[in-house]
């Protein structure tokens, strides 16, 4: 039985081509396992294109001197002093991911927070102005749909 996965768990991307093809959905972890085999088959590929090619090069990140195999083709080809190593543009990558889903966990925490504060003030406003932007946020984490703001 196939599992239920919330929003966040697809790009925007997917979603937005879902929704507008209606075709297969792949969530974040089955796109990221398809790119791991692909890297592996790459990697062989690279390792004999690396026996071939024995020029080396400064990473632009990590400043170490590294051989071709040690770059993909496009970061090779952006030149010296501009190309990144495969390991430096992955850790890239990983970084970026990490502080995009705590800065949504962030925005849920204050949201809550926010929450808190309007109940202790017994404003009714508030309280509703608070909840409401805490349900959207967490209608985003399950569905993946930003909420629209509608003029009046």
């Amino acid at each position: 039985r196939r599992k239920r996965l919330m929003g966040d768990e697809f790009s925007k991307k997917a979603l937005d081509r879902y929704r507008k093809d209606g075709g297969k959905l792949k969530c974040k972890k089955c796109v990221k396992d398809v790119e791991e085999k692909e890297r592996t088959a790459a990697a062989t590929k690279r390792a004999k294109d690396a026996e071939e090619n024995t020029e080396k090069r400064a990473c632009a990140i990590c400043k170490q001197e590294l051989p071709y195999a040690s770059f993909n083709k496009n970061q090779w080809s952006k030149g010296e002093g501009k190309s990144k190593c495969r390991d430096c543009v992955e850790k890239a990558l990983k970084d970026e991911e990490l502080q995009h889903k705590q800065s949504k966990e962030t925005a849920l925490q204050k949201a809550r927070d926010k929450v808190s504060a309007a109940k202790a003030s017994n404003n009714a406003s508030q309280i509703l102005k608070a909840e409401s932007e805490l349900a959207a946020l967490e209608a985003e984490k399950v569905t993946g749909l930003k909420p629209i703001k509608m003029n009046r």
